[in-house]
């Protein structure tokens, strides 16, 4: 399938790689939205995730599904402040899943047909949390929706739809409050792949778009033959309404070969799910059978699609035979593998990577003399009967057509009635929010130099970055949260300098943005600005990451310290970041030169790490610096010998307490931080001989008197009392 000379194909893939536009990539059957897809992944740069609503659907598209990507409950969600606050509560969400969310740049959605509304509200939510930009649609995240609106609808029974019919017009994706917000752009792959005949795609166009001629019907109704036998060695598939069927049709031909039958059970390994299996576990098949092929091939050039129809003969070592009389073709067919996959991210590159969580491998066939219309949704033939039962039900007319490449390759055993010709009038409306392609052409280019502009604000838009600080610098500022110090001043004054530089990198902006609005960009006027700002800014930056680099802060709570750990190396890290695009910063600079510098980036060694067990403690101000570290030294040992955590023997106040106050009496220790009757009885002996020594042998006495009294905290008062 050549569709790299489509014009709307081509303005499609310059929307998603070259602007940050949320786009809305629809198309007939066979147009080539699975192709745009899988070539999208081989060629962007922005750090991307695939999710699909269904198991199945997501293998396919080779990512994971979106209630797992985002951890979503199944229910209804409410999208009111409450409802999103609950959602929030109730998903949660690790560090590394943060992470991945953080760094995402492009979602694709594959299979859009079937989300609900609701569904990408709660998508929307997620991703305004997780990265902190509350006032973007999708936490300023791109999102590709790719699917055909006529295909599956979402899936929702009358007591949720209930439930969200106040909020929603229709259950389709498009009447999501974010997609309301910031409509995507619309974009209908046109060019037409699978059918060949102008005269049928008219008709299948007049179908979904629910305005069949009297002349169109007339041509159906000339496909109804109702006795019709498939003639012997002709490849004709019968697609039906119900697996039961299909499975009763296939049963019985295979049933009448005279020959033995053979299973191929699938190889499953690691982690993959039954209810994401592409096929059944069991394939049986005899020399004879009618088969499908149900992948593309990937080898070049390409032996077989997904729905090419041949007959088995013979089963070899590794590979099954099958001849395909259509071209006349003898293929051997291999096993091949789908892969379950989930997403990480690369602690030193910050680069989303896909991991393999297991693979089913199995022979892409399955019996092909039936076929539910269902499963058919994606497939091609050339040569399908058409069995509805009584009647079609609503919107089965179009995908049971469109799977086909010619009206001559039709038959249809239940005639249509122009009543079995039905599709949501809401769909129908939807499409006509289509632009033509000059408006296309048009969007596109304003929308490439607003998204250089946009390229360009991130290296000097420090807002995100100061705002997140500062919530963590709050979260610290509590009385229950003790390091070893006050680090809060520390804290402020990193604070301070950050919020000088998003000042100086707002007037910056404002700057970027008046050049960006005239009518030709002054390229020259351009570089010299940027040079300036460049060589500025790194300067600030560096001074505070080294700043950030001589961190005081030192904790025996490990949780604290992990909080304190993660708040500080996210700043670390997206200053250091900053800091490497900002020395690549060449005229002229595209958003591939941005995605190329990005990737490339390799996240530096902060050091930072407030965990005193694991902290050197040079940053710290002691008194009496060379006995803290022997009563530190004498703790660790302790700790270890004991298997015991550093708060159940001396914390790091403690020790400090004990270098600066010199206690030489277990009395006198009893009125250090953390000591007790049982932990000095336990313990005391051993840090009061160290205390002891230094002392002979720095001519040192007890400073307890100089030890301020801790207040007592007052008891509150009960109503009782009052």
């Amino acid at each position: 399938m050549n569709t790299t000379h489509s014009p709307v194909y081509e303005l499609a893939r310059e929307f998603v790689i070259h602007t940050d536009k949320n786009i809305f990539i629809t198309g007939k059957a066979g147009t080539g939205k699975t192709t745009f897809l899988h070539q999208l992944k081989d060629q962007s740069l922005k750090q991307m995730a695939v999710v699909a609503p269904t198991g199945v659907a997501a293998i396919n598209a080779g990512g994971t599904t979106l209630h797992s990507f985002f951890q979503l409950p199944f229910h209804p969600l409410l999208p009111t402040v409450q409802g999103r606050k609950q959602l929030i509560e109730t998903v949660k969400m690790r560090g590394y899943k943060r992470k991945l969310l953080q760094e995402l740049e492009l979602l694709v959605i594959d299979e859009i047909s079937m989300v609900r509304a609701d569904v990408l509200d709660a998508v929307d939510t997620m991703l305004r949390h997780v990265r902190f930009r509350f006032r973007e649609p999708f936490g300023g995240v791109q999102v590709i929706f790719i699917g055909d609106m006529y295909q599956l609808s979402p899936v929702i029974s009358e007591d949720e739809w209930q439930l969200l019919s106040e909020f929603y017009p229709s259950p389709y994706f498009f009447h999501s409050l974010a997609c309301r917000e910031k409509q995507p752009v619309y974009i209908e792959l046109d060019t037409i792949f699978r059918q060949s005949e102008q005269q049928f795609v008219s008709l299948l166009n007049e179908v979904r778009n629910d305005c069949l001629s009297h002349q169109s019907l007339q041509l159906l109704q000339q496909r109804y033959q109702p006795g019709f036998e498939p003639p012997a060695g002709e490849n004709w598939i019968t697609l039906t309404t119900h697996n039961i069927t299909a499975d009763r049709i296939n049963a019985l031909e295979m049933n009448q070969i005279d020959s033995p039958v053979k299973t191929f059970t699938a190889t499953i390994e690691g982690d993959f799910p039954e209810k994401s299996f592409p096929m059944d576990v069991d394939l049986q098949l005899k020399i004879g059978a009618r088969v499908m092929m149900i992948r593309n091939d990937m080898e070049q050039p390409r032996r077989y699609y997904n729905g090419k129809i041949g007959v088995v003969k013979a089963f070899l070592d590794g590979a099954i035979q099958v001849y395909c009389a259509d071209d006349d073709q003898w293929i051997d067919i291999t096993p091949v593998e789908w892969e379950n996959i989930h997403y990480t991210t690369n602690a030193k590159t910050n680069q989303i990577e896909t991991h393999i969580n297991g693979k089913f491998i199995q022979y892409p066939l399955r019996p092909a003399w039936a076929i539910t219309i269902h499963k058919s949704q994606g497939l091609t033939f050339d040569k399908a009967v058409i069995d509805a039962g009584r009647a079609f039900a609503p919107g089965q007319v179009y995908v049971a057509l469109s799977r086909c490449r010619s009206l001559e390759g039709i038959v249809l055993l239940s005639n249509i009635q122009p009543d079995s010709i039905s599709n949501d009038r809401i769909i129908i409306e939807h499409q006509q929010l289509k632009p033509e392609l000059d408006m296309l052409e048009s969007e596109l280019e304003e929308a490439a130099r607003q998204y250089r502009l946009h390229t360009l604000g991130q290296l000097f838009d420090y807002s995100s970055a100061r705002g997140q600080f500062s919530r963590f610098v709050k979260q610290l500022d509590t009385p229950e949260k003790q390091f070893t110090e006050n680090i809060i001043p520390y804290l402020q004054e990193l604070e301070s300098q950050l919020k000088t530089i998003e000042d100086v990198g707002n007037r910056f902006l404002l700057q970027l943005k008046a050049i960006f609005s005239t009518p030709a960009i002054d390229e020259d006027y351009l570089t010299e600005r940027l040079e300036a700002a460049s060589a500025f800014f790194r300067e600030q930056l560096r001074s505070l990451t080294d700043k950030m680099k001589q961190s005081p802060a030192n904790t025996d709570n490990k949780e604290w310290a992990e909080e304190y750990n993660e708040g500080m190396k996210l700043l670390f890290n997206t200053l250091s970041l900053r800091i490497h695009l900002l020395r690549r910063l060449k005229h002229p600079y595209t958003s591939d030169d941005y995605f190329r510098a990005k990737n490339a980036f390799i996240v530096p060694d902060s050091g930072i790490q407030a965990y005193s067990k694991q902290s050197s403690g040079k940053n710290l101000q002691i008194a009496n610096r060379n006995l803290y570290f022997k009563l530190l030294e004498l703790r660790n040992r302790l700790c270890e010998t004991n298997d015991t955590p550093i708060y159940l023997i001396a914390s790091s106040k403690s020790l400090q307490e004990m270098s600066e106050f010199l206690p030489q009496s277990k009395s006198e220790l009893m009125s250090i931080h953390g000591f007790g009757k049982a932990k000095v009885e336990k313990y005391g002996s051993m840090f009061l001989e160290l205390i002891s020594d230094y002392c002979m042998e720095n001519n040192m006495t007890s400073k307890m008197y100089e030890k301020p009294v801790p207040e007592k905290k007052k008891k509150k008062r009960s109503k009782k009392d009052h």
